[in-house]
């Protein structure tokens, strides 16, 4: 198990990369509104932040055998700190745009270094705990956001991390975790069931950002409530998150295998989705929005534990291109999203995110069953 230390500075960095994450995500209807942005260019932090994930995730082995693992994991703390302090500079897009990049860079290179050193020894646990935390600053976000619009401003509201992230800048630990080489010195592949797992996951995430990106504009156009309203509202998909998690950590559900649960939260997601899609009142949108939140809880800290378990002699190499496919999701999803629905609707341009959900239950199924499918209860137990 990993240390400590190890766990509670990641389970607080966590803290900030979902208040973040989400942050981005929900600024989209301000930058259009206030600085006038078109609809698909509004959009454009969330893919800004996905290319910022994909160059680390790609980079960022490089960077940690250069540096080291404790010196390289405060350095992402810090630039993370600046991405925030970008944010609230909202004069033009120029600022927005640096500190999404920014942010996407730093929040991928600590990924790596918190899922691949929590993952050890059958660690899958402390992924899902860290996400939970994610999930927690994730609700934080949009709320936030709502306040500071109704008070101070918007763009002041992602400043709240910084000085959590100066802190952790301080205390962060190095990761134990290393990839094991071959007898010829060549690292190991990955394998067929992480690649379709990934795929997976790229899927299964743009659909979850397209949530977090266009949600309550959705939400907007189908019920007419204001922008404020629809994000305040947009906190329900999280809250959902937080619910899904708890209760996967208090063993309720009668799922057993991890790749059995990752078919149901599809699934369910995919029945948000269409709730939201048809809602014609606010009351509908909320549930379409909880239950998509409710649905998707499962499949980044699970497909992460189940993917990493098909590497077993290369956590850090297949941490990093799970961030790469988490940045390659952020990044095209919801800015075709937002492509489509210029040119159309947003209503119309929703039955995407239905579309991904599905492709991803197709792919999951046909994935071979892994010898590791990990047992559910080996990896959700109580949050701490």
């Amino acid at each position: 198990m990993p240390s400590r230390r190890l766990t509670w500075t990641a389970y607080l960095f966590m803290v900030c990369e979902g208040y973040l994450i989400y942050a981005i995500g929900f600024i989209t209807p301000y930058l259009h509104a206030e600085l006038g942005a078109p609809t698909g260019l509004a959009a454009l932090p969330t893919s800004v932040m996905a290319a910022g994930l994909i160059v680390s995730g790609l980079v960022a082995r490089r960077v940690l055998a250069r540096l080291g693992s404790q010196a390289t994991a405060r350095m992402w703390a810090a630039l993370m700190a600046l991405s925030a302090v970008l944010l609230a500079i909202p004069v033009t897009m120029v600022p927005i745009l640096a500190g999404s990049f920014l942010y996407g860079i730093a929040a991928a290179g600590l990924m790596v270094h918190v899922n691949s050193g929590l993952s050890r020894n059958g660690g899958g646990v402390y992924i899902v705990r860290a996400n939970l935390w994610s999930v927690a600053g994730g609700v934080a976000g949009p709320l936030a956001l709502s306040v500071a619009a109704r008070t101070v401003g918007w763009s002041l509201g992602s400043l709240l991390p910084v000085p959590l992230l100066l802190v952790l800048m301080l205390v962060l630990p190095g990761s134990p975790a290393s990839d094991t080489l071959l007898d010829d010195r060549r690292e190991p592949p990955l394998g067929r069931p992480f690649w379709l797992t990934w795929v997976f996951l790229v899927l299964c995430i743009g659909a979850e950002f397209s949530f977090v990106a266009w949600g309550s504009q959705v939400a907007t156009a189908r019920t007419g409530i204001s922008v404020d309203d629809a994000t305040a509202m947009a906190s329900l998909y999280v809250i959902g998150m937080v619910i899904g998690r708890l209760v996967l950590s208090a063993g309720l559900l009668p799922v057993t295998r991890t790749r059995q649960l990752l078919l149901a939260s599809a699934a369910l997601g995919a029945m948000g989705a269409a709730v939201l899609w048809l809602a014609a009142t606010p009351a509908l949108s909320a549930a379409g929005l909880f239950l998509g939140g409710l649905g998707v809880a499962a499949i980044y800290p699970f497909g992460v534990t189940l993917a990493i378990a098909q590497a077993p002699l290369a956590p850090v190499k297949a941490s990093a291109w799970l961030t790469v496919a988490s940045g390659v999701a952020i990044m095209v999803v919801p800015l075709v999203l937002g492509v489509v629905a210029g040119a159309t609707t947003v209503v119309g341009a929703w039955t995407m995110v239905l579309g991904l959900l599905v492709a991803g239950l197709i792919v999951l199924l046909l994935t071979p069953r892994p010898a590791v499918d990990v047992p559910v209860a080996e990896v959700a137990v109580v949050p701490g």
